[in-house]
This record gives structure tokens, C-alpha cells and sequence, in this order.
């Protein structure tokens, strides 16, 4: 082993996956300046004088790190990194571990200080996340099924099906309801007047899936395809300012724009 050695730390896209890689590092002392923590995927290049670390995600020590983050730091520091770790970009790992080495000697005070380019890159991240939260509270679009449930697909560019929990729980407490992120088969699910809970489902298809729709849903279907029609202005009709108000990705699920 020699003093030039690096060590990459190869955790799950997922937070707790991040954490625990933060806690290993650590723990290992190698020191910060020669760790690297990088998002696990299936194809990475190998670098030199590199040792690759996999790293189990380990629930325990994820906690650990988050309890010294809203201790030590401030919450605000954790609900930030939060939003940047859902974030689909690869780069947000090692990005949170620094951000934690200097918060750790900063304190909540490392959310102003972005001059620091892992800062400013986990701002535009949480940003990004917080953009993309907004818009499908407004887009998202439940279609009632033959069993009464509300159900609702959703596409989104990171992993916010936790964040709308708590909105739709409020709106729609009395109603059994499901949201599902079809790039990550993840579900969201709510019994009536219950809590929700997310659950992973690899076996299901739900892109093309093809729902039973109940009589009264089919009836409003085409009730609000023919308002829609009807409230159009031909002459006004400006597709490049619905397609900035309303982007392509966020229609392949709302019914007015199903041929």
C-alpha cells in the first residue's frame, strides 16, 4: 500500500446507500482527499493505483450519518442534501460527501457558500428537484379503476415519489390511491384514511399498462377531451409557449393529449 492510493466507494443511488458509504469512508480513514464516493452502475472505467470499495447499504450507519447532520449541522442542511440525492445525476455522491467534510467544520452556514463548487452543484440539483416536485402537483393527473382505486403514472427526471406523499395524503385522505414512477417501478400507495407507503415492484410493466377504467372515468374522459377542444382558440393557439408552460415529458400520461 503505498501514500498515492485512491479508494472509490461504490454505494447504491439511493441515500441511504450514499450515507453508508460516507460512514465507511470515514471510519476507514484513508483521508477525505484520497476517497471518492461514486454511484455503483454496471459499467465504470477503472483507474489506476484505484482500489474499489462495494459498499452494502447498511441502515444502521445511514442513520448514524443523518443524526449527525441534524445534530451537529442543522436540519436544513439535511432536507437539502436530501432533494440533491434524488437527483439522477451520478455525480451527487461524492458531491454530498464533501459537502458533509465542510458542513462538519462550517456548520448551516455551508448553504451560503456557494463560491464552493460542490455546493453550488447540490443547489442545482435541490432546484431541479424542487422544479420537478411543483410541476406534477400540478400535472399529475389520477384516473378512477373498475375497483374504485384513483390511480396515476408519473415520469419525472429524479426520484420525488416520497415528496408527494404528504400533499396528495392531505388532499385525498379519504380515497385508496396509488402514484406510480414508471422509470423506477416504484409505488406509492394510500388506503383510505391511512398512511401511505412506497414499495419497489420489478415485475410489472407499468408504462403499458393498461388500466380497467370505471364507467363514470371513461364518461369524464371524454367530457374533458371535448371541454379542452371546445375552450381552444384556433387563432391563439401558441405551441411554443404551451410547450415552456407545459414540456412534452409531463403529457404522456394527462388524456387531453391521448389521441
Amino acid at each position: 500500500m503505498t501514500l498515492s492510493e485512491k479508494y472509490v466507494y461504490l454505494c447504491e443511488d439511493t441515500l441511504e446507500g450514499i450515507l453508508t458509504a460516507v460512514y465507511q469512508a470515514y471510519e476507514e480513514r484513508h483521508g477525505h482527499d484520497n476517497n471518492r464516493i461514486q454511484i455503483c452502475s454496471e459499467y465504470y472505467n477503472q483507474e489506476f493505483m484505484t482500489v474499489y470499495i462495494s459498499v452494502k447499504t447498511d441502515f444502521e450507519k445511514a442513520v448514524k450519518v443523518a443524526r449527525t447532520i441534524q445534530n451537529k449541522i442543522s436540519g436544513d442542511v439535511y432536507e437539502f442534501i436530501q432533494k440533491a440525492s434524488v437527483s439522477s445525476n451520478s455525480r451527487k455522491a461524492d458531491a454530498i460527501y464533501r459537502v458533509i467534510i465542510l458542513a462538519l467544520n462550517m456548520g448551516s452556514r455551508v448553504l451560503n457558500y456557494l463560491t464552493e463548487p460542490n455546493v453550488e452543484f447540490l443547489m442545482e440539483l435541490e432546484r431541479s428537484t424542487n422544479n420537478e416536485i411543483q410541476r406534477l402537483l400540478q400535472f399529475l393527473r389520477f384516473q378512477e379503476l373498475k375497483n374504485g382505486y384513483l390511480f396515476a403514472r408519473i415520469n419525472p427526471k429524479c426520484a420525488i415519489l416520497p415528496y408527494l406523499a404528504e400533499h396528495f395524503s392531505d388532499r385525498l385522505s379519504g380515497e385508496n390511491w396509488i402514484i406510480v414512477d414508471t422509470v423506477r417501478d416504484s409505488v406509492l400507495i394510500h388506503e383510505k384514511d391511512s398512511k401511505c407507503f412506497l414499495a419497489n415492484v420489478d415485475d410489472v410493466d407499468f408504462d403499458s399498462f393498461t388500466p380497467e377504467y370505471s364507467e363514470d372515468e371513461e364518461l369524464w374522459q371524454k367530457l374533458w377531451k371535448r371541454f379542452v377542444d371546445t375552450i381552444a382558440i384556433k387563432e391563439r393557439i401558441n405551441p411554443r409557449l404551451q410547450m415552456q408552460m407545459l414540456p412534452l415529458r409531463f403529457r404522456k400520461y394527462m388524456k387531453e393529449f391521448d389521441e
